[in-house]
């Protein structure tokens, strides 16, 4: 079985969801940074200029800049993506302090816009699941 991650979803489809979700553009606001989302040693930047998701690379490499990654395992995101998540699932710092999910790089950042941080877990969810974002 192929796990889901965010690295099998349409990139166009990942930035136009983030940038739609109401909650995620307010969380956003002011917000400029390179996320790198990584799963399996394959990773993709995200970039993200004053709240709105610009480009999403599917052809990062180990050279690229980045800000923070969320990264880990093919299995941590189909736990992480799962319609109902297991314990300590629902969220990135619950995986990262349970099972090994990977937080790291700018901490600052990432406490500043956690809020909007943990917002693209749901709308990724939806989109990995194809439900409607409420």
């Amino acid at each position: 079985m192929t796990a889901t991650t965010p690295l099998t979803l349409d990139p166009v489809e990942l930035r136009t969801a983030l940038n739609d979700d109401p909650e995620f553009s307010l969380q956003a606001r002011y917000w400029n940074s390179t996320v790198r989302i990584g799963a399996d040693g394959r990773n993709w930047l995200v970039r993200i200029i004053d709240g709105i998701v610009t480009d999403v690379d599917t052809a990062a490499t180990p050279f690229d800049a980045w800000d923070f990654q969320l990264s880990g395992t093919s299995e941590h995101w189909a736990q992480l993506l799962a319609p109902v998540p297991a314990a300590f699932f629902q969220d990135y710092y619950a995986a990262m302090l349970y099972h090994g999910f990977a937080i790291e790089g700018d901490m600052q950042q990432i406490m500043a816009y956690y809020p909007a941080i943990r917002r693209s877990l749901d709308v990724i969810r939806a989109l990995a699941n194809q439900e409607v974002s409420a």
